[in-house]
């Protein structure tokens, strides 16, 4: 009876997250290490900010210094474990893995594509910005000759 409700429980999506949530081996080591590790950093990132926000925060309300710092902590190393148990579900992994290769395949512009492609964009928006006001001022002289405005 343990067995099966055991079986159940490891074919099941959240006992199958629960498996993968414990395990410490990596999923395909050396692929897609280098948005693997970007992903992980950023998720990182946002974590320290938000354990940094929570310190703020509890010491504003006036919790002692052991459960102001502790606390913050550990909420840090558990989005830390997270984000590193995260970047190795073969789910998450295998998109990110397929997203590298596809970066790999980009054609990146050249400097002077560059500059001139921003030219271009930025001229094309000063002159829809001047056209854009110079019909707000014909309109507005027009409704204000009508008396609407």
């Amino acid at each position: 009876m343990a067995q099966a409700a055991s079986a159940r429980l490891n074919n099941s999506v959240f006992g199958r997250f629960l498996t993968g949530l414990l395990r410490a081996d990596l999923y395909k080591r050396n692929q897609g290490r280098v948005v693997r590790q970007g992903t992980f950093g950023a998720i990182v990132a946002f974590a320290l900010f938000g354990a940094w926000r929570l310190y703020g925060t509890l010491g504003s309300w006036g919790f002692e210094a052991s459960w102001q710092f502790g606390v913050p902590a550990a909420v840090f190393a558990i989005a830390v474990w997270l984000a590193y148990r995260l970047m190795n579900f073969p789910e998450v992994a295998d998109f990110l893995i397929a997203v590298e290769a596809e970066m790999r395949k980009v054609t990146w512009p050249t400097r002077a594509e560059l500059i001139r492609s921003c030219v271009v964009v930025l001229v094309t928006m000063f002159s829809l910005a001047f056209c854009l006001t110079i019909y707000d001022f014909i309109w507005a002289s027009f409704l204000r000759w009508t008396g609407i405005l």
